[in-house]
């Protein structure tokens, strides 16, 4: 046994991976972090974000040139992006590693995967395209890209039932980061010093582009809510601090503290809050914090992608509890008005019922601890 586990040790695996957002830079570190318990002379190579390049990846180029949503969006900027592909497919041909794994960005990454895969190089997708919710023509695409698909929820793996792909549902990651025994009051006054009064998140997106779509609506119906709570206080975190200046008009709401890199802290703190549908609604849920959940593209992004949606919910929460326990509003919806009528409703009528929905998420995303992602990569190594 001893020797098996030093020869496991001493092997030293080139993997690649590859995050287009930031969502996707959190999974890949936590990701590395446990390959290099297996594998600590792994080496690690593709492009991913600051918390990836902290656990040792070396970035090919700056994952913030991925970071671009919806249909139009891309299409904007496509002969960059593919040509940001065509290097990336030539460099890691050039360094043929043992393992490929693209997290999450799928349009993006199952190409490079089935480039890959045609070298003779083992490809696993983690954290699985949203069939289950649209596009589910894609699975045969899937077929040809990848040997394994790694799933973070629990009823991902049902759109499979029919398809080659071997599935593995290992949890999320972040149902492990933070503890159940959640503290909020102690973290509002330690970090935060909210000693009274009620400390609302106004989350807006990580992109640009779902900033200058929801910044401004958030600081509007923050207004609304100051209004009819003059207690209350807003905190609005971002990625970078620079991206306060796509919001017109910042300036005028200096009752609001703006800050940087601290979401999950300003969440976790936070009686309650509005964001942009995303990883933000989950870690909402995860850190015992009732959302309003509001999401707004492209007028033309939503007309094409609407008549192929399958699902009624777009909330993360939602979708895991299998019935509305926290408000969506979506596109024409997202105005300041309905999203301060929404807040009040959850604040008043929906605000218990949600945390009794948190509790049983947060146990169901917990079926497998976070290593297991890892555990799985070294079996196919």
């Amino acid at each position: 046994m001893s020797s098996s586990i030093d020869n496991k040790q001493n092997k030293n695996p080139k993997i690649a991976l590859v995050a287009g957002e930031q969502s996707g830079d959190q999974l890949g570190a936590s990701l590395i972090k446990y390959i290099k318990e297996i594998f600590p002379l792994a080496i690690f190579m593709g492009v991913g974000g600051e918390k990836m390049k902290k656990q040792g990846l070396n970035s090919l180029f700056p994952m913030e040139k991925l970071s671009v949503m919806g249909i139009i969006e891309p299409l904007l900027r496509i002969s960059e992006l593919l040509s940001l592909r065509k290097n990336l497919k030539d460099y890691l041909s050039a360094q043929n590693p043992d393992i490929f794994i693209g997290i999450d960005y799928p349009d993006f990454n199952l190409s490079v995967s089935k480039y890959l895969k045609t070298k003779g190089i083992t490809t696993i997708q983690y954290v699985s395209p949203s069939v289950w919710a649209w596009r589910e023509g894609r699975i045969k695409s899937i077929e040809k890209s990848v040997d394994r698909v790694l799933t973070l929820f629990p009823f991902e793996k049902e759109a499979y039932k029919n398809s080659s792909v071997e599935v593995t549902f290992v949890g999320h990651p972040l149902a492990h980061k933070f503890s159940k025994d959640l503290n909020k009051e102690d973290i509002r006054k330690k970090k935060f010093s909210v000693n009274e009064g009620k400390m609302i998140a106004l989350l807006p997106g990580s992109r640009r582009s779902e900033i200058s779509k929801m910044g401004v609506v958030l600081l509007k119906t923050a207004e609304l809510i100051k209004d009819y709570d003059d207690n209350a206080r807003f905190f609005m975190p971002f990625i970078n601090l620079n991206h306060r200046e796509i919001i017109r008009g910042h300036e005028n709401y200096s009752w609001v503290n703006f800050s940087e890199g601290n979401s999950q802290e300003v969440l976790a703190a936070s009686h309650i809050g509005i964001v942009t549908s995303g990883t933000a609604s989950l870690e909402a849920a995860l850190l015992r914090t009732p959302v309003v959940v509001a999401y707004k593209t492209s007028w033309l992004t939503y007309s094409l992608v609407k008549p192929l949606l399958k699902i009624n919910h777009f909330a993360l929460p939602n979708l895991l509890s299998e019935e509305v326990v926290l408000p969506e509003l979506i596109q024409k919806e997202v105005t300041a008005t309905n999203l301060f009528e929404a807040y009040k409703d959850l604040e008043g009528n929906n605000y218990h019922k949600s945390l009794e929905a948190f509790e049983k998420i947060h146990s169901k995303l917990m079926a497998n601890g976070p290593d297991t992602a890892a555990k799985v990569i070294a079996e196919m190594l």
